[in-house]
């Protein structure tokens, strides 16, 4: 008879290394099997239970994983299981559980064996024909205390270099009972001493930018050979059978997408981390495990579950009680058989206070605490601990016995401190760069304002998004304006649905009085406006990209907001208008250092981006929206007329902007436009002939791909900009308390008075 077996795919793993007769096996992980055994089900049956019952995904979710022990044919005294039991006839009349007709049938060819399943809860067993046996084991092994966690992974590092030297082969040295809280002093005291550590980090690929884009944009780059986009069509794939215009998919999505993960590179050679519950160790291996402390090992459930204890009997699940009892006798057993094993517990960490695990007096454990006392193995371990010691004398007056030999070892410079940027590993960044690498106006203008604050906010990522009131305005103004144009459009209906993405405070309800009515007055005034010019057609939030070859390769994007173009045969005449909240600036002079690029890289983007076939330009404008009003009524009447006025550079050739702006001889479109026959235009007029045009654009794709260039070569120094005597970098910066800046990292910039630097006629 063939050999079923039931185990983690770790423990899988290591059968086939081991075992050179596989043709009688077969191996299932125990989801796999209750998958078939019972039922299973997928996205389309959350998508049901959160469309006909408003439930959440979450909510969705413990239901359907607590109708495995649910009998559709029972009727049940508690409510909560007849409430279950309703809705799983509800989920098998609409086809949406996965029954296996077979699955029964072919058991019958095995025989079947659980290996590395310890918690099998009571229908569990049942369904494996597998019963717990109690278990009575001893450990006979010391546990090291240690004050704080750092101080037990550093004891744990030195036990593992002492290993390593006696020819302990590092591939037999793992890690036990690691959790999150371990992860960062883990990768950073290993690394101190040289030693490599496969982590198993989980990264989600929710947080990348390729994810990021499609969420706003839903369009997905098929040729984009990335892991993170291949995992991306993945995910939309798997979700293809459900209705992907409502907000629920949405979320499905995003659940989904927050649950899928980028592999981990591993080292050949390495600590390993392993789950004890689902790894046999071997007479070989030498096993630490960490954080034997209490209510972790063993982990101590609490009654909390839907299906609470008062009703458990009416189901085949055990009592929370019984769990406990069960957990403590289950690791007993795994620890003993472990014969090269180390246990250890903190009292402490940054934020966290701990007790010992209640095994170590039931089982009358030995305890030593670990001194950390051998300083042979990371000199710089030892500098940051000297530091440490320092802070503690001269602030606290408390001398470390320790302090004196390592001061006179080490020679680090205390109460000291340079802010400057040290660099880092380019070959390690440049291979950590999703390809292609996506570069947008708002990521090139952080590196120009600082180095260091893209670095900071584009490669650690470290700047999380504020669903702030202003930006979901903001945002709310840009849809409806890219709507409003529409054969069938409804103002109400699509106010409504917008405000329906966010919960509102009284104080924000109450503000949306005044700005429905600007928004709907913005939409009157554009209309009006569109009565001056002949260019009818418009694109809204329109991509526009440029692929360039570096070392890396570079895909330059941006979305603009609205493009105003006329065609007249071969040739698109066009206008950038883009939206701003507050005051604008629209003086372009400092693009000579990088600087006020917006518009200068929309320019760029429709010239190498093939927006138009042979586009001629016309103007490049902001346009206020959102708009802070005056204190007094002779200003607020003045500024009425022209606060919607386009406000930017506009050609100075009169044949073409007389189509754009039929009223340019004293503009009702165009600020502080006017122009006569005799004078030609006003000397307020911001006018542009084609040769300082097109050097503009020259100059902002040399500016473009010279800092790419710095990007790539991990330039990230500090170094804010400051522009006519005023810092434009550091006002508004959300780094302040990480870089330090000091005034001569400042780099300063006189002001420019025109555009002579791009050479043609102004």
């Amino acid at each position: 008879m063939q050999k079923l077996i039931i185990c983690p795919n770790d423990i899988k793993m290591q059968l086939l290394n081991n075992n050179s007769n596989l043709s009688n096996m077969k191996f299932m992980t125990k989801n796999e099997y209750l998958n078939k055994y019972f039922f299973s089900y997928d996205e389309q049956a959350i998508y049901y239970l959160i469309n006909k019952y408003n439930y959440n995904i979450d909510v969705a979710k413990v239901y359907l994983d607590n109708l495995y022990v649910i009998d559709e044919n029972k009727n049940y005294k508690n409510d909560k299981l007849n409430f279950l039991k309703e809705l799983k006839i509800d989920l098998i009349n609409n086809k949406l559980l996965n029954y296996s007709k077979t699955f029964k049938n072919y058991l019958t060819n095995f025989d079947v064996e659980v290996k590395g399943y310890y918690d099998l809860d009571l229908y569990e067993e049942k369904a494996l024909n597998y019963s717990f046996k109690s278990i009575k084991s001893v450990i006979n092994k010391p546990v090291f205390e240690y004050n704080t966690l750092e101080e037990e992974v550093n004891g744990t590092c030195i036990k593992i270099i002492e290993l390593i030297n006696k020819g302990i082969n590092i591939n037999n040295i793992y890690l036990c009972n690691i959790n999150d809280e371990y992860l960062y002093t883990i990768k950073k005291l290993f690394n101190y001493y040289k030693i490599p550590i496969n982590l198993n980090i989980k990264n989600s690929i929710y947080s990348s930018k390729i994810v990021s884009n499609y969420l706003e944009t839903g369009e997905v780059n098929l040729d984009d050979t990335s892991i993170t986009n291949k995992k991306l069509v993945s995910v939309i794939n798997s979700l293809s059978f459900l209705d992907n215009s409502t907000d629920i998919y949405k979320n499905i999505l995003i659940d989904k997408l927050k649950n899928t993960y980028y592999p981990n590179d591993k080292y050949d050679n390495a600590v390993n981390i392993k789950d004890l519950f689902s790894h046999e160790f071997s007479e070989d291996d030498y096993v630490f495990v960490l954080g034997f402390n209490q209510d972790n090992l063993p982990k101590i459930r609490k009654d909390i579950d839907y299906i609470s204890d008062n009703i458990k009997e009416e189901v085949s699940m055990y009592k929370t009680n019984y769990l406990n009892n069960r957990e403590k006798e289950i690791v007993t057993y795994l620890l003993s058989r472990i014969p090269n094993l180390c246990l250890s517990y903190k009292l402490n960490s940054s934020f966290n206070e701990y007790y010992p695990s209640s095994l170590i007096k039931e089982l009358d454990l030995e305890v030593i605490k670990d001194n950390n006392d051998n300083y042979s193995y990371s000199n710089i371990y030892n500098e940051l601990h000297l530091a440490e010691m320092l802070d503690k004398y001269n602030l606290y007056n408390e001398k470390d016995e320790l302090i004196d030999i390592l001061n006179s070892h080490y020679k680090i410079p205390y109460n000291t401190y340079s802010n400057s940027y040290t660099g880092i590993n380019n070959d390690l960044y440049i291979r950590s760069i999703i390809r292609p690498l996506r570069m947008s106006y708002t990521a090139l203008n952080s590196y120009n304002e600082c180095g260091f604050k893209y670095y900071l906010n584009y490669v650690l990522k470290i700047n999380s998004y504020e669903d702030t009131f202003e930006a979901f305005i903001g945002s709310m103004y840009h849809k409806i304006l890219s709507l409003y144009r529409k054969t069938i459009f409804n103002f109400e209906e699509e106010y409504n649905k917008y405000l329906e993405k966010r919960e509102l405070s009284l104080k924000e309800r109450l503000l949306l009085v005044r700005i429905k009515k600007e928004l709907l007055d913005f939409i009157g005034i554009i209309k009006h406006q569109n009565e001056y010019t002949e260019y009818k057609d418009e694109l809204y939030e329109k991509e526009a990209k440029v692929l360039i070859d570096k070392k890396v390769s570079v895909e330059f994007v941006g979305y603009i907001d609205k493009i105003m173009y006329r065609k007249n045969i071969e040739d698109t005449y066009f206008s950038i208008v883009d939206y701003k909240t507050g005051t604008i600036d629209t003086h372009i002079e400092p693009v000579k250092y990088g600087l006020h690029m917006q518009l200068p890289v929309y320019l760029y983007l429709i010239h190498y981006g093939k927006v138009f076939t042979n586009p001629i330009f016309t103007g490049i404008y902001y346009q206020n929206i959102l708009f802070k009003y005056p204190t007094w009524s002779n200003k607020l009447e003045k500024e009425e007329k022209t606060k919607y006025y386009l406000n930017g550079y506009s050609t100075n050739q009169v044949d073409i902007l007389e189509k754009f702006d039929i009223t340019y001889k004293d503009s009702e479109l165009i600020k502080s436009m006017k122009y006569t026959d005799e004078k030609g235009f006003d000397r307020f007029s911001k006018v542009i002939d084609n040769d300082t045009l097109y050097n503009l654009i020259k100059y902002t794709k040399d500016e473009i791909e010279t800092k790419l260039d710095s990007i790539l070569e991990s330039d990230f120094s500090i170094n804010p900009k400051s522009y006519a005597g005023k810092n434009i970098s550091c006002e508004y910066c959300k780094f302040k308390d990480i870089c330090f800046m000091n005034d001569s990292d400042i780099v300063n910039y006189p002001k420019v008075d025109d555009l002579s630097f791009l050479g043609g006629d102004m």
